[in-house]
């Protein structure tokens, strides 16, 4: 296993060194083609899709799992329709209906990243059936990790589980019913085929597992999740969450004429938050032309504020992204965040003040930036943990909203506190 990995990551490696090289492409081996060109960025999948005779990218996908046969054929259609009806009709019709079978749901539910392969048995059955059943069932689905063995009724509804290793240790002659009667089988863990796609991440993280069944409303088995599709998911998720964090998207900065156009939205976005931070200062204007020191330091104020706020939206987003944060969790966050704010604001405040004290030999002066500090960095853990939960309540992304308005936010309470202290307490 450990050399087919290696050798996956070698195959990937040549190919984003030599996307043109027709010759080293059609060497890859069927039986790992179809795994390395799903793990091709769009621009070099699509060049090296053209450079491959389509009959034998049928063949590869034949050999591959009904999962990546489903992917592999949705990512070719959204390239060329034409392409993937021509791949689509070498398939093998019991494929074909494996693949319409998961093409049915969207990208957020879990029947989309199911494997259709899988082995149940009856509770009639023995041991020794079993190892029959699983010997001819690894020669049909060579890529496929056999880890767990269902257990089903006659309407194949999931009635326990069976880690493989654990069958060495029973008598060949075992019966599972005398196993479920005796309580060793494990309770099995399970998902309904429509629910969302984050729900079975939280399972696995929860439970630690390493596959999970997938059922429909009236528990009948369909399937099962691995916990290497996963792994993928969050890989996914964590690359589209750094790109919209940055503010473009991944279908966006596909070419220019996309790119450059949503780019230059989120700069105009960012452009009018800043000038609510510009309207303040110039409020502030007289002020600061009478105390010149305060533009030296208002930057300091404002940069502690959007750290400490960038920390607390991090860790709401991530926690609302894996399901961690109910109503009463909620409350508990972002009280912990402000009393974090609170913490962190009192201990950098008071050494700011003390630097800014030995700097400029103002007593009064070190008072206001610890005191500015102090209420910003506070603030700023406040709204930092209630901005992605407030725009996840309304449906509105928090990874692209709250950084944008946390940045506002402190840099405009920043300024505001700071000079109006010192116009208050200096002046």
């Amino acid at each position: 296993m450990k050399e087919d990995i290696s050798a996956l990551k070698n195959y990937k490696k040549l190919i984003l060194q030599n996307p043109k090289n027709k010759d080293l492409i059609n060497q890859i081996p069927k039986e790992n083609l179809v795994t390395t060109l799903l793990k091709l960025p769009h621009e070099v999948f699509q060049e090296v899709l053209y450079m491959l005779p389509y009959e034998k990218l049928a063949q590869a996908i034949t050999l591959d799992t009904s999962n990546k046969a489903k992917h592999i054929i949705n990512r070719i259609d959204k390239i060329d329709a034409s392409l993937q009806k021509r791949i689509y009709a070498l398939l093998p019709e019991e494929l074909q209906q494996k693949i319409k079978q998961l093409l049915k749901y969207n990208d957020t539910e879990v029947g989309a990243y199911m494997h259709l392969e899988y082995l149940c048995t009856s509770l009639d059955e023995t041991i020794v059936d079993v190892k029959t059943n699983i010997t001819a069932f690894n020669k049909l689905n060579t890529h496929t990790p056999f880890i767990q063995l269902f257990i089903c009724n006659k309407k194949e509804h999931l009635l326990g589980t069976v880690d493989i290793a654990k069958l060495i240790t029973y008598d060949e002659n075992t019966k599972f019913k005398e196993l479920l009667k005796n309580n060793e089988l494990h309770k099995p863990f399970f998902i309904n085929h429509h629910a969302p796609i984050d729900k079975a991440v939280e399972l696995f993280e929860l439970f630690n597992l390493s596959s999970l069944a997938v059922v429909d409303k009236n528990g009948k088995l369909l399937g099962r999740i691995l916990f290497d599709d996963v792994y993928t998911f969050i890989r996914v998720q964590e690359e589209a969450q750094a790109l919209t964090l940055l503010g473009t998207h991944h279908q966006a900065e596909k070419s220019f004429f996309t790119a450059q156009p949503k780019r230059l939205e989120w700069i105009f976005i960012n452009l009018c938050a800043i000038l609510l931070s510009v309207l303040v200062v110039n409020y502030f204007k007289g002020t600061i032309e009478q105390i010149v020191t305060l533009a030296v330091l208002m930057p300091i104020v404002a940069a502690l504020g959007g750290n400490v706020g960038n920390q607390a939206v991090t860790i709401t987003v991530r926690r609302l992204a894996i399901g961690d944060i109910s109503s009463q969790r909620a409350l508990q966050l972002i009280l912990k965040e402000f009393a974090i704010g609170v913490a962190n604001g009192l201990i950098v405040g008071i050494f700011v003040g003390i630097i800014t004290y030995l700097w400029f030999h103002q007593y009064m002066l070190g008072v206001v930036v610890g005191a500015a500090i102090i209420l910003n960095l506070s603030l700023a853990g406040l709204i930092g943990s209630f901005l992605p939960i407030f725009f996840k309540h309304f449906k509105i992304d928090p990874a692209i909203a709250s950084p944008l308005l946390l940045t506002t936010a402190t840099d405009t309470m920043g300024f505001f506190i700071f000079l109006g202290l010192a116009k208050v307490i200096l002046l």
